[in-house]
């Protein structure tokens, strides 16, 4: 019996040894978490330090057309402009200015200003137009696009203006074009156009 007794309180007293308190759950949990958040910190960092260090990081991306031009190892880029990730994707192609050879819009950032745009590159020429990016085009007043966090592809030949739009080329004020243009907004708030017009690339202003 007082074996039995003896045996009963060692099994007591190891379970109330080996029961965890509270503040210990709470402790572990705390560091469990924070071990976890500065890894996903740590790595979010890591990468978007080499991405925007990093311009070649984009090549696997890119098409093959423009990475032949070495356009990106000369002056334009090399030297005033790097390729933006702001935007994704951050780069269009198709035929803006009509003479049936495929074209690159692609998100850039000057160097100098850090000051965002765009640049146009025509697949026929390598001709390099710049959109922002500390430079103005026609109808726009800006020379950064910062702002902006959406591109497309606009396709429509008749496009319709803001209340106070007066670029358009159509008799109410509308923008008519035959090439593809592309559009840049602003989340829930709008933007505008950015067209061939026969000599040079101009902005056409639909919403605020």
């Amino acid at each position: 019996m007082k074996n039995l007794t003896l045996i009963l309180a060692i099994f007591t007293f190891l379970i109330s040894c080996t029961k965890p308190k509270n503040n210990q759950n709470i402790e572990v949990k705390t560091i469990t978490d924070t071990i976890t958040i500065s890894v996903k910190d740590t790595i979010y960092k890591t990468l978007e330090k080499e991405i925007n260090s990093e311009p070649y990081f984009f090549w696997d991306r890119l098409p093959n057309w423009f990475l032949k031009s070495n356009l990106l190892d000369k002056s334009i880029f090399n030297k005033n402009y790097s390729i933006s990730s702001s935007i994704n994707p951050f780069y269009l192609e198709e035929d803006f200015n009509g003479d049936s050879i495929i074209d690159l819009f692609i998100c850039i950032s000057h160097i100098k200003s850090g000051k965002k745009g765009f640049a146009i590159i025509h697949g026929s020429t390598n001709e390099v137009h710049i959109i922002g990016a500390n430079s103005k085009i026609k109808h726009s007043s800006y020379d950064d696009f910062h702002y902006v966090d959406i591109i497309k592809l606009n396709r429509e030949k008749t496009n319709f203006p803001g209340l106070e739009e007066n670029t358009g080329t159509g008799p109410k004020g509308e923008l008519i074009i035959t090439n593809p243009s592309i559009k840049i907004e602003k989340s829930e708030l709008g933007g505008g156009i950015i067209y061939w017009n026969g000599d040079e690339y101009a902005y056409f202003h639909q919403t605020c």
